[in-house]
């Protein structure tokens, strides 16, 4: 059992916020099969602040989400506290402070991951948002910015900083931003941010596709919980696999086609839903993509979903592959 602020977790596991996926239609498939907290997608803090953005299906929080986290992106110490304070009025139960993304357009903005360069402006973020909220605030982060000594030091500035300042957990990439998603991540640096800060919750983070994976980097590297990201989507069975291999049983068998295919039907009919008809195709074909990695004819259905261009030939092409008889021998995975 974790315990971030007023939040229990069975099992030490997050399901990531992902920009443009961990929408509701997402985080209700993942809860389903177990994630004990899931997170919505980035939000920008001068958006939160706009009424009419919480009228947009990326926004969209239902009742019974709880314990449902925000990730929180911005470089001004004032606004991001009032958006954090708006989050907390709208029902969200954690807030994650984002110095990690490396995306060029937010870099360019001086969010996200600059903000690696910036400790004493990172610091006192984490501070106005600590104190601008009674929920539990987390700050997720990489391991620098560029890769060099000098960038260490201030990684190590800021974790100090908000352990000072009493963020619930440290969250930790093992990339730098100059990396972006290049390169094996090292978890060498989450399990030297856990012997540094012993008393604080340090989750990590990077290439986590797989519950062997989770179950690997978190023993290797002593990080108190894992942060799925990737490897959830179109993956919601990763959660009750790593569930098994934590509690020291056998992993659960892989789910049949079948089985993938009506997860995927239940996931697109919670994403039309939420997102405009006309939109819906375009957008799901994104989750098509996790979902026929476990199919043991990849290379052939992956082309035949994506040319999907209306509901009923999604459908269609669905049925046939996933649920009906076909031959599977040849596994062109």
């Amino acid at each position: 059992m974790i315990r971030l602020g007023h939040i229990e977790l069975a099992e030490p596991v997050i399901q990531a916020p992902l920009s443009g996926y961990s929408d509701w239609a997402m985080r209700r498939i993942a809860r389903r099969f177990g994630a004990p907290l899931t997170f919505s997608g980035l939000m920008l803090d001068r958006s939160v602040l706009h009424p009419r953005a919480w009228r947009q299906g990326v926004y969209y929080l239902d009742a019974d989400e709880a314990p449902i986290g925000g990730q929180l992106l911005g470089n001004d110490p004032e606004t991001m506290a009032r958006a954090a304070r708006v989050m907390q009025e709208k029902g969200y139960d954690l807030i994650d402070i984002n110095f990690a993304c490396p995306a060029p357009k937010v870099i360019a903005r001086r969010r996200g991951g600059y903000l690696l360069q910036q400790p004493a402006l990172a610091g006192e973020i984490v501070r106005q948002v600590r104190g601008a909220v009674s929920l539990p605030v987390t700050l997720k982060l990489r391991s620098s910015f560029y890769q060099g000594d000098q960038e260490k030091e201030h990684f190590w500035r800021i974790c100090e900083q908000a352990v000072a300042a009493g963020v619930e957990a440290l969250i930790v990439h093992g990339r730098s931003v100059e990396q972006r998603y290049r390169d094996p991540a090292d978890w060498r640096i989450i399990r030297q941010v856990k012997r540094r800060f012993a008393d604080t919750l340090v989750f990590g983070s990077g290439d986590l596709h797989t519950a062997e994976d989770a179950l690997e980097r978190r023993q290797d590297s002593g990080a108190d919980g894992v942060i799925i990201a990737r490897g959830a989507i179109g993956n919601p069975w990763i959660f009750p696999e790593l569930r098994a291999l934590l509690a020291g049983s056998a992993k659960p068998p892989p789910p049949e086609p079948a089985q993938v295919g009506r997860i995927m039907e239940d996931h697109f009919d919670l994403v039309l839903r939420l997102h405009e008809r006309r939109k819906v195709i375009a957008y799901f074909r994104k989750f098509c993509v996790g979902y026929c990695r476990r199919h043991p004819r990849r290379r052939r259905v992956l082309p035949i979903l994506l040319a999907a261009r209306t509901e009923d030939e999604l459908r269609e092409a669905i049925r046939k592959w996933f649920y009906q008889d076909s031959d599977t021998a040849a596994d062109d995975t």
